[in-house]
């Protein structure tokens, strides 16, 4: 074994010399923050005074730490950030200062953001996060390996920091996240050649088993195919082959009864592949919580990094999830650690249900022509900086379905209100629309008597209650129900068709027509005029009637005729006029009777 005083090191950034310390403890633990602390003894002076405890307070917070562990040429590297500086006094004087941090990824943990990643993958979206941590050293890209690599069309970071972000896509969708001490890691574990001996290099080592139900069955929707989506399984078909895990697996008939077919709903699958993806690392997930192994190692390990342990005849090929270092006294080294096998198909903190929850709120629309015609919009959200644009989202109609609905989209420019189904950030929908301060409703009125729509060119569909009701267009043409008068006007500025099998205009007292030129009648068969009253015709020019057939009169009473000027009767044959009581001809003047051949008076 390493000398005690050369497993330890400790460099301080804003102390040049040897660092004098005990009870340090570094805290690492996949997918979360590392946090430190150490007594530090920074001065050798057997008095320290006042002044000089205030002045190391203040200069070494915000200093870098680098812990080095070397133990029989094994050696890992931790580095973090200090935090927190307290004084500690010993019979009313000061004797050092405990010294608290945490690691470098609390930079990528300042502050909650919102903003939206389009047609990006986890690799892409994790490089962009890292990079804009300004040390080259945080993160390298050979590190950033997601195996989950179809990219998202919409993937929104919301209201997160960016450690929780990353985070909660890691938990998602099964990928390694972890700090290794130095660098960034995403996607997957690192090899070692740390192999641990029990009762040598590892003591109190413990196996713990974990009887869970690895059954998973899942339901949801596709809305591009209109489909029902659904997968379930009984078990992890890529589960570890670890023998406690195995043994874990195959009794899973205790504590889980058959029967797949009620299931869990959700959202976060868009389509079937999704669902099926959902299954397999939820399963994986649980599968991964079988068997947990842990001890005490006096070699170092590191979160996330993949070793061995020899316990007798038998060999486990671990990666760690959880590591203590410590180091009581100047020098001396251990550390605990928690570890599930090297060879689980996904981490154990796998969660496919997570997502972030999201509130409904405004936001303007960018886009409305869908490209597949679904009556879908873009919105730009009103979050701060950039990347605020969403993709293509469904609006809520009040009644649609194929070939029918009430179709509604909303105008580029216009404020929308955005809903989440379930709440989650990932499923966005347009719930409705608002009128603010800058876009006022033309139909307010204080009695809130008007109601009703007016589309952005000027059509107007108008309702004033207890007072009637207008549908019109810019260009005149108006429908009007006097609900007041008890009348309706119809106005168009040209031409109004009726066209139909059947008209019927019942009229319970007078119908007025007026032209101001021409009328025009056609009847392809028969035209009957029934009239109960006096037929009065009015004609300012001339009357000309021609009968294609025989022209016929009955009339019940008197039949007169007064002529102004002269009278003319012409027929191509003959003319018979018939009474049963007389037949007058009455002239001022003279009558003539004129024929070519014979006349006859009898």
């Amino acid at each position: 074994m390493s000398k005690f005083s050369e497993q330890v090191h400790i460099s301080i950034s804003s102390f040049s010399q040897n660092v004098i310390y005990y009870d340090l403890q570094l805290s690492q633990k996949m997918a979360e923050h590392h946090y430190f602390s150490f007594m530090w003894q920074y001065t050798a002076k057997a008095v320290i005074e006042p002044a000089d405890q205030a002045a190391a307070l203040s200069k070494h917070i915000g200093a870098e730490v680098i812990f080095t562990f070397k133990v029989n040429g094994i050696q890992l590297m931790s580095k973090g950030i200090i935090n927190g500086v307290e004084s500690v006094d010993r019979h009313g004087s000061p004797a050092g200062i405990l010294v608290s941090g945490i690691s470098h990824t609390v930079v990528i943990d300042d502050m909650k953001k919102s903003r939206i990643f389009l047609e990006k993958n986890l690799q892409d979206i994790a490089l962009e996060i890292f990079s804009e941590e300004s040390s080259g050293e945080f993160y390298q890209r050979e590190a950033i390996l997601p195996t989950f690599t179809k990219p998202f069309k919409y993937k929104p970071q919301y209201n997160e920091t960016s450690f929780e972000f990353l985070k909660r896509l890691a938990t998602r969708y099964g990928q390694w996240f972890y700090f290794d001490g130095m660098r960034m890691q995403f996607g997957q574990t690192k090899t070692s050649k740390v192999k641990l001996i029990n009762g040598s290099s590892l003591h109190h080592f413990k196996i713990q088993a974990n009887l869970v139900s690895h059954k998973t069955s899942f339901g949801g929707y596709d809305p591009n195919n209109a489909a029902n989506i659904k997968n379930a399984s009984e078990k992890s078909t890529s589960g570890s082959q670890d023998r406690f895990a195995k043994s874990v697996g195959f009794n899973q008939g205790s504590i889980a009864r058959q029967g797949l077919s009620n299931g869990a709903y959700t959202n976060n699958a868009q389509n079937k592949d999704e669902i099926d993806e959902m299954v397999k690392l939820q399963t994986a997930g649980r599968d991964a919580n079988s068997i947990f192994y842990s001890g005490t190692s006096y070699l170092p390990i590191g979160v996330g990094q993949v070793f061995t342990i020899q316990n007798k005849t038998v060999e486990h090929e671990l990666v760690a999830i959880e590591i203590t270092h410590h180091s009581e006294v100047n020098g001396n080294y251990s550390c605990e650690f928690k570890a599930i096998p090297a060879d689980v198909a996904a981490p154990h903190y796998t969660d496919v249900t997570t997502f972030a929850t999201a509130e409904s709120q405004s936001a303007l629309v960018k886009d409305n022509n869908d490209p597949e015609g679904m009556g879908r919009i873009k919105v730009d959200f009103y979050w701060p900086g950039w990347g605020n644009t969403s993709e293509w989202m469904r609006v809520v109609q009040p009644y649609a379905g194929a070939d029918k609905g009430l179709y509604f989209r909303p105008e580029i420019g216009e404020e929308v209100r955005i809903a989440f189904e379930s709440n989650n950030v990932d499923c966005p929908y347009v719930s409705g629309t608002y009128y603010n301060g800058q876009a006022k409703p033309e139909f307010f009125d204080s009695d809130n008597m008007i109601k009703g729509w007016k589309l952005r060119f000027g059509q107007l569909f108008k309702f004033i209650e207890k007072v009637g009701i207008w549908l019109s267009d810019p260009s005149g043409n108006e429908i009007h129900l006097d609900e007041e008068g008890k009348n309706m006007t119809l106005t168009t500025t040209e031409t109004l068709t009726l066209n139909c099998k059947n008209l019927i205009i019942n009229a319970s007292e007078n119908i007025t027509t007026t032209a101001g030129m021409n009328i025009f009648e056609t009847a392809t068969f028969n035209k009957t005029t029934k009239i109960g009253g006096v037929l009065g015709t009015n004609i300012g020019g001339d009357r000309i009637l021609y009968v294609a057939g025989d022209s016929h009169k009955q009339i019940d009473g008197e039949y007169n005729s007064e002529v102004k000027k002269d009278r003319n009767v012409v027929s191509e044959s003959k003319i018979i006029t018939q009474s049963q009581s007389g037949h007058e001809f009455h002239s001022e003047k003279e009558i003539k009777n004129n024929s070519s051949e014979k006349t006859r008076q009898n």
